[in-house]
């Protein structure tokens, strides 16, 4: 009579989130989804894996699933800026669902500890795709006071993307008619 075997997962999702994200580390991107994958069968509960499957998504222009998981993230984690802002992202990228990403991430931003200036920035390009320019322009701002003074999560590179939004802000404020006119 033959034997039957059964398979266990020797690895918890928490561990196969950690091999995703080595797996991603080293630009093996259908490994590590493949591992986020795991890891929510194991344990659908998942932020971690959601959020990082999410962020292969967004990264591969699969917009409608990276916004569904990361809708799923927000979930588990009402009011996560991270997700909320990666969300504002897929909406960006993909015009679809501005004024609902809009809410999810100025909710995320209402507490003040929350207000990085990567976040802003994120913030300040949703609201010029969105045409409300005045309001992106009062958000980069801030994002730039908040770099001037030290913000340790304010790098080199996050201060150039500010500075660059702001030009196509600038840009895009010029194409416009004036705001309150049709």
């Amino acid at each position: 009579m033959p034997k039957i075997i059964v398979l266990n997962d020797p690895l918890s999702a928490d561990e196969r989130v950690a091999l995703g994200v080595s797996y991603e580390r080293k630009g093996e991107i259908e490994l590590a989804a493949r591992e986020y994958a795991r890891a929510l069968k194991k344990d659908p509960s998942s932020f971690h894996a959601r959020f990082n499957l999410g962020n292969i998504r967004l990264g591969q222009k699969q917009y409608d699933v990276a916004k569904e998981l990361y809708l799923e993230a927000l979930e588990l984690r009402p009011g996560d800026p991270r997700a909320a802002n990666n969300l504002a992202w897929a909406a960006i990228l993909s015009g679809v669902g501005m004024e609902s990403a809009l809410y999810r991430l100025e909710s995320a931003l209402s507490d003040p500890s929350q207000r990085l200036p990567s976040f802003l920035d994120t913030l300040g390009v949703l609201l010029g795709e969105m045409s409300r320019v005045s309001e992106a322009e009062k958000i980069f701002d801030e994002a730039l006071a908040r770099c001037e003074a030290a913000d340790p999560s304010c790098t080199e590179t996050v201060l150039a993307e500010i500075h660059e939004h702001r030009k196509a802000l600038g840009l895009r404020r010029r194409a416009l008619p004036a705001e309150g006119n049709p």
